[in-house]
């Protein structure tokens, strides 16, 4: 869909209203996994690879699958744990401390995650134009630190995270979250 947009030197207008703030989502939005899918690692396909090098793609897909329902149900993000234990379950794997703790071994964000090509010039022509920015996400924790590995976290002024706040996206409680710390 086009949007008729003007823009002016500190301000933009769509439809003719003045467009000061914006609130993005993160995961397919701002960065993507590099050649996976969505985990809460973007990495833990390798990982469990490792542990069990015959696990077919179909089978990950279909764990994972598992994985999005547990999201889909529940009012708020689960701890990593949580969710690994029932893709790992569906891989017919234990979910052993070794493995959960390897699972949540750091890596180099920059290692697993990319910024679509377009992003950081967007988000910095935004910024130029003093649009203030937030994040709203169904996430974990360390969004933010995602975002900073990547060089976008100085960009936005909020988050609005799901595991921190108890609650999951189209909840108006996250918008509100975001705006609020937007002054709006």
């Amino acid at each position: 869909m086009s949007r008729a947009v003007r823009t002016e030197s500190t301000n933009s207008v769509v439809h003719g209203q003045a467009v000061d703030a914006v609130l993005f989502d993160s995961g397919g939005v701002l960065m993507r996994p590099i050649g996976g899918r969505w985990t809460p690692r973007a990495d833990s396909e390798e990982t469990v690879l490792a542990h069990d090098p015959s696990i077919t793609n179909d089978r990950f897909a279909a764990a994972i699958a598992a994985g999005d329902l547990l999201l889909a149900v529940l009012s708020s993000t689960p701890d990593y744990d949580d969710h690994h234990r029932v893709v790992l379950c569906n891989l017919g794997m234990e979910a052993t401390a070794q493995l959960l703790a390897h699972l949540r071994r750091e890596v180099p964000e920059d290692r697993v995650l990319e910024l679509y090509p377009d992003v950081r010039q967007t988000l910095e022509e935004l910024s130029r134009r003093r649009i203030r920015m937030a994040v709203v996400s169904d996430a974990w924790p360390d969004l933010p630190d995602l975002h900073a590995a990547l060089g976008i976290h100085h960009l936005f002024e909020a988050y609005a995270i799901s595991a921190e706040l108890g609650r999951t996206k189209a909840d108006p409680r996250m918008y509100r979250n975001a705006g609020t710390a937007l002054g709006r």
